[in-house]
């Protein structure tokens, strides 16, 4: 996922558009984009209604379109449930999302409602679990156990996740980190996946 993430960062002008059950894509998808673009075509093309055409920057911006992609990236099996926080301190909104009606109701959604503060979604079986924060700036994603994790969150609120994962939750065999316009970084724990965000900071500053 993170590598999906970093390549429509780095290609933002690219558009996806659904025909039928095929994916056209504009301008020609750079050589090295191509592999990734090719591994997640699937999740792309669910992410899409039929006849419409989103750029990949439209994709990165929308939090609503965003959970669409990210969840059909992650596998969509079955109902979901989509937590909805209008604002910081609000009660959230819990919604069951049938089988097949993801992508029409982000596309509704991103045309008709708010962009929300946080957005949470995740499979009644608990496969996995996506985190969509409001101007995100890090996206971190682990497996722990049977649940694969994908978190894009504020700096300083990935921060605090990852100190407070190091002291309490199960330790992942690897946990990837990536931020905007920089590679990604992979490492062995949570906290070892803090001390790389810092450095990266550092070095950045």
């Amino acid at each position: 996922m993170i590598a999906l993430l970093h390549t429509l960062h780095e290609n933002p002008s690219l558009a996806f558009r659904r025909v039928g059950e095929g994916l056209r894509v504009v301008p020609a998808v750079p050589p090295e984009a191509r592999p990734t673009l090719a591994h997640f075509k699937a999740a792309l093309l669910q992410a899409l209604e039929d006849g419409e055409g989103v750029e990949a920057r439209a994709l990165l911006s929308s939090p609503f379109r965003l959970a669409a992609l990210l969840a059909h990236a992650l596998g969509v099996e079955g109902p979901l449930v989509l937590t909805l926080y209008a604002g910081e301190g609000e009660d959230p909104r819990r919604y069951l999302v049938p089988l097949g009606n993801l992508t029409a109701y982000s596309a509704w959604a991103n045309r008709n409602s708010p962009p929300p503060w946080r957005l949470h979604l995740s499979p009644t079986t608990g496969a996995w679990a996506l985190d969509v924060w409001g101007g995100w700036e890090v996206a971190l994603e682990a497996r722990m156990g049977g649940t694969a994790l994908l978190l894009l969150y504020p700096e300083g609120g990935l921060r605090a996740y990852l100190q407070a994962a190091g002291k309490g939750l199960v330790r992942p065999k690897e946990v990837s980190v990536w931020r905007p316009g920089e590679t990604p970084l992979t490492a062995k724990g949570w906290e070892e996946a803090l001390a790389r965000l810092e450095e990266v900071a550092h070095v950045a500053r």
